[in-house]
């Protein structure tokens, strides 16, 4: 099977390197993981088993482990992702044609995150067991794993007792989609946030450079190149491409960093930017479909025929897969906030809505709790206050090579968007 995607991908690959942008003739969504139902989590279990009985999931566990250091806090970090998501995905749909990965908006989940749907017993399942955390509940439960040596598929929540501390609030992920004007900017604030939030959360082996073990990390990742297309989907932004590469100032040139285990056929970034094309034949239900032509090419299609996606039901101001939210998120932070300078650092979209002052309280600089060590996560208030995240561990900043300054400074200011929103009238919808 490993030979036979190999050719493919270098099939494809040469593809598109010769005829240009191949425009995908058939179309899936993925859809949120809040939405499956106890059959949809069945038939994902199915096709997972099967794949771990054909010890696929440590061939992608290597690969992960390989590109690793090439990956995590460079440019690459999107354009991987969503080529090894897509991938895996393709794999599982040789076993069933229907699959697609689900995503998880973690977001919905901030607050407590050990009470999400999506780690019961039916689903992802929860915490570790026993003295080495292993997982004996879920989609995965008692499965032994080979990559890096056989262990149990571990979890190991970060807050004790069964809990887990909180992750990010989608406020915050709509200010990092308004206001990142370079995607060097955006993937450093997703990875200093909801992205290794999460990892850190579940830990175990989710905390590890072996994270695609759990199924989770591509539930995870999926919702990662989700909220990177929402970026996208605004002006100037398809195709930007910039921040550190593997050598030098990232190009869209650049070859998507492969290994032997898992190989997209020397594949380059640019080939993945849009979806819908060159393979990329899938799009979100809560996120902008892809375009009908190539941006930029010719009303000549090829005669190639795209089936168009039937729900087009997005805002991409919002980081929340809440659909029904979106605005009514817009329109409070900017009722709530009026003309504050804070407004336009944060949500500058927000603050190009029509003026209403309606609501707004007065800010008081320096009444801001500013307690950024977790020591108020779950204060209760009056209103339903959002909380603060947790602090990123030091270890999984030294694992990845992160400048630890730059990392507080990312915490610093997700502080301080939540202060602004809970001294104002600000109730958020999710």
């Amino acid at each position: 099977m490993e030979f036979k995607l190999l050719v493919v991908a270098l099939a494809s690959a040469a593809l598109v390197s010769a005829q240009g942008p191949v425009q995908c003739e058939e179309m899936r969504v993925r859809r949120s993981a809040h939405s499956l139902t106890d059959s949809d989590w069945q038939n994902v279990q199915s096709v997972l088993s099967q794949l771990h009985r054909d010890g696929q999931f440590g061939r992608f566990a290597r690969t992960h482990d390989s590109v690793f250091d090439s990956v995590h806090g460079h440019s690459a970090f999107f354009p991987f992702h969503r080529r090894f998501v897509l991938e895996f995905e393709n794999l599982c749909r040789q076993i069933d044609p229907t699959f697609t990965v689900p995503y998880w908006d973690t977001t919905r989940d901030y607050r407590t995150p050990e009470s999400s749907p999506i780690l019961s017993d039916w689903a992802l399942g929860g915490n570790g067991e026993g003295p080495d955390g292993c997982l004996q509940s879920g989609i995965q439960g008692n499965w032994s794993l080979g990559f890096p040596s056989w262990h149990c598929l571990k979890r190991r929540f970060s807050g004790g007792d069964g809990t887990i501390l909180p992750w990010v609030p989608a406020e915050l992920m709509s200010s990092f989609i308004q206001k990142d004007d370079q995607l060097s900017d955006f993937r450093e604030h997703i990875e200093f946030s909801i992205h290794g939030a999460t990892h850190i959360g579940l830990g175990g082996d989710a905390g590890t450079r072996h994270a695609p073990n759990d199924f989770f990390f591509y539930m995870h990742h999926a919702n990662i190149d989700r909220l990177w297309w929402q970026w996208q989907n605004n002006p100037g932004r398809l195709f930007q491409y910039n921040g550190p590469g593997s050598h030098g100032e990232a190009q869209l040139s650049d070859v998507i960093p492969e290994d032997r285990s898992v190989s997209f056929g020397s594949q380059a970034v640019g080939s993945v930017m849009i979806l819908g094309f060159n393979g990329m034949c899938y799009y979100y239900d809560s996120a902008p479909v892809p375009p009908g032509r190539y941006p930029g090419a010719s009303s000549d299609n090829n005669g190639r025929i795209r089936v168009t996606p039937k729900r087009n039901v997005t805002v991409s101001l919002s980081g929340s897969s809440n659909v029904a939210n979106h605005r009514l998120e817009m329109e409070r932070i900017h009722r709530a906030l009026g003309e504050q300078a804070g407004l336009k650092e944060f949500f500058p979209k927000a603050a190009q809505l029509a003026p209403s002052r309606m609501g707004t309280l007065p800010y008081r600089p320096g009444a801001e709790n500013n307690k950024c060590d977790g020591s108020e996560y779950r204060k209760p208030s009056a209103k339903q206050a959002l909380v603060y995240p947790a602090r990123m561990a030091q270890d999984w900043v030294k694992m990845h090579g992160f400048v630890p300054e730059r990392v507080e400074k990312v915490y610093r200011d997700a502080c301080r968007l939540i202060d602004l929103l809970n001294n104002s009238t600000y109730v958020s919808p999710y």
